[in-house]
């Protein structure tokens, strides 16, 4: 019981997280540089609130049964970093043989912001990646599977991973949703593996900051 009320706490926790930026400018219409600074703070607050939910006095669920040395959660960390940068590459070029425009719009916008207002990188490399592995692949995967145990460990694992990497997908709304499917079941997998959420976190921070941080050195 402890494990789905944490997880709808973190659920719960996330939404707001998400809305507020939105709700805030909305009522009291902010201007360009405060509603950033707010989603910084927001999204910065947010991640320590999630990490604090996730790990303390948190029951395991299936993929944690496992254990991981530190320097195991590091190198699949990295590993799994160079595969999905890989396998976004694969993707893409398949996109663009399809005749189909591999551009995403979303990171467009979003990156323009950090030219303008380079704090900003904060909540694509530190703020948004702890959210996302929590809420999708700690919760909507790996908890969720536990919460569905009595379908059996390995059919509960596969049917969360596909419903957390689909949600994951349509959660980034620029229209790639095979490609962040597909980076969503491999980050469900580096969490399987090791059985530790950071695994994922050091695959994911390290894959936006390679799309974010050299935006800095300009």
């Amino acid at each position: 019981m402890k494990l789905e009320k944490k997880s709808i706490y973190i659920l719960i926790t996330y939404l707001i997280v998400y809305l507020l930026p939105s709700f805030l400018n909305s009522s009291f219409k902010l201007t360009h540089a405060v509603i950033f600074n707010v989603q910084i703070i927001d999204y910065l607050v947010g991640a320590i609130i999630l990490s604090f939910l996730a790990f303390h006095d948190m029951p395991k669920n299936y993929p944690e049964k496992k254990s991981s040395h530190a320097w195991q959660i590091v190198l699949w960390g990295i590993l799994g970093f160079i595969i999905v940068i890989i396998l976004q590459t694969i993707i893409l070029r398949l996109t663009i043989q399809a005749g189909e425009n591999a551009a995403s719009q979303n990171t467009n916008n979003l990156l323009a912001i950090v030219k303008h207002y380079p704090l900003y990188a904060l909540i694509l490399i530190v703020g948004a990646p702890i959210m996302e592995e929590i809420v999708f692949r700690k919760v909507l995967f790996g908890n969720l599977a536990t919460l569905f145990g009595f379908l059996g460990p390995n059919i509960a694992q596969l049917l969360t991973s596909l419903l957390a990497s689909t949600l994951f997908a349509f959660a980034h709304a620029d229209g790639h949703l095979v490609l962040y499917g597909a980076i969503g079941l491999w980050f469900c997998w580096l969490y399987h593996h090791t059985g530790k959420i950071q695994t994922s976190m050091i695959a994911h921070i390290l894959m936006n900051s390679l799309v974010v941080l050299p935006l800095l050195t300009l």
